[in-house]
């Protein structure tokens, strides 16, 4: 199969109020229960730690600030990740809704200045799929991003066992 990674930054207009608006899935094969055709990797929090471990080393290595999970970019990004497996896509924008990463965050209640999105199918491992994006430099460019301060990441598998990766980066709005 062949590795497809995507990536998009969105700057907010000003503050936004609130609104409503392939492999093997998990090492050694295990899976916890299915949500439908979404399905979450048994060990998806430590893949998901170590992505993000991985992600604020490369920061530090350019003096950069840490980014820290945002519950609600988590929830943001585990949503996403099953509507893509869910609804056959790879992408963006939602082709059902139509929605970005922008409107995902508003909807998910997200307050921010910007959002940034990578997202990237069947890498094997937190390593591989970092690799992927650090070798891209419009992915570079968003994990290396100084402004973001929260993150949401989430990895799942859809009926076909292709992986999907998620990341929601935050730059949130302060009052």
């Amino acid at each position: 199969m062949r590795k497809r990674s995507l990536i998009l930054g969105v700057p907010a207009l000003g503050v936004l109020l609130f609104s409503t608006g392939c492999f093997s899935t998990a090492e050694g094969g295990a899976v916890a229960e299915p949500v439908g055709k979404c399905i979450e990797p048994a060990e998806a929090s430590r893949l998901a730690d170590h992505v993000l471990q991985l992600v604020n080393l490369e920061r530090a290595e350019r003096n950069l600030p840490p980014v820290v999970v945002n519950g609600r970019l988590q929830n943001i990004a585990e949503t996403y990740a099953c509507r893509m497996t869910e609804g056959k896509f790879f992408g963006h924008r939602d082709p059902e809704s139509g929605s970005g990463p922008g409107e995902r965050a508003i909807a998910g209640r997200y307050l921010h200045y910007a959002v940034g999105e990578n997202l990237a199918a069947e890498a094997e491992s937190p390593a591989a799929v970092m690799k992927l994006w650090m070798a891209s430099p419009s992915h570079r460019d968003i994990i290396l991003d100084p402004t973001w301060r929260d993150i949401g990441i989430a990895v799942r598998a859809g009926a076909d066992e292709s992986m999907y990766w998620v990341q929601e980066f935050g730059d949130p709005a302060e009052f």
